[in-house]
């Protein structure tokens, strides 16, 4: 499958992270630099996204399959080159205290309409590890995520908590609300702590998934639209490996260095 675009992307110069972004990451889960792509990245990724999506739509892929990596798989060329630019392998290293990592989870498209549980387009809170998966991801939104537009709410430090005991206190809070009339499967309501992220395209995202999060309502019109990507350690989730293998069944003849980024050796 090929990419709707051969433009390369471009990074912006350098990646400019400090001790303190660092430590906030490891303390909260979460800071904000500029897009490193740029404007002109973004409108590239933009175009992309969009020419993909209607094929996509139409496409059947094998059950356990994340419909949402699929879609940034089938770009092709200019994302897989992305993730692997070096100042981004050097940033996770950095700030995974590792030696080596690789690509492990991958996204593109708006996930409320995918994922989203009810009438609203609403994410219910969860974790995509807990405490003991160690990894950072680098999402930029590519339509703004701002109040109205279903933002990301994150519960900082909530990485370092059991998932049993977030969980039980997200329920109480839920139940607090007075909407229901049995104990809910999914949980929506506030959190005192939680940070809800306006997050506009001139900005990337670089949190760990591990910490708790949600979304919020989405009351605007029009697209809400994110591109992600996920770093692990060596020996770290390979989520989305057989999503890769179906969409490019030519990775047996990449380099070994890509199939080891890519958690295929």
């Amino acid at each position: 499958m090929h990419s709707t675009t051969e433009v390369a992307l471009n990074m912006t110069d350098g990646l400019d992270i400090t001790d303190d972004q660092i430590d906030h990451f490891r303390r909260s889960g979460f800071f904000l630099i500029p897009n490193p792509l740029g404007a002109e990245g973004i409108r590239i990724v933009d175009r992309a996204q969009q020419d993909i999506e209607p094929v996509w739509a139409e496409m059947s892929f094998p059950d356990g399959f994340n419909r949402l990596a699929c879609q940034w798989l089938m770009v092709g060329e200019p994302l897989l080159q992305m993730a692997e630019r070096p100042e981004l392998l050097d940033a996770a290293r950095r700030i995974l205290q590792t030696d080596t990592v690789h690509i492990g989870a991958v996204g593109l498209g708006a996930a409320t309409n995918v994922i989203g549980t009810d009438s609203q387009q609403q994410v219910q809170w969860h974790t995509d590890g807990g405490p003991d998966v160690q990894q950072v991801s680098f999402r930029t939104a590519l339509d703004r995520h701002d109040t109205s537009n279903g933002p990301l709410r994150v519960l900082p430090g909530s990485q370092h908590r059991s998932r049993d005991e977030v969980a039980a206190e997200l329920l109480q809070l839920e139940l607090a609300t007075g909407t229901h009339e049995e104990a809910p499967s999914l949980c929506f309501a506030r959190h005192p702590h939680e940070v809800e992220v306006v997050l506009d395209p001139r900005w990337t995202l670089v949190w760990t998934p591990s910490t708790w999060h949600a979304t919020g309502v989405k009351t605007a019109a029009g697209p809400r639209r994110a591109m992600a990507w996920n770093y692990y350690p060596q020996g770290g989730r390979t989520r989305d490996l057989e999503a890769l293998k179906h969409i490019h069944p030519n990775w047996p003849d990449w380099p070994e260095d890509r199939r080891q980024l890519w958690g295929l050796l």
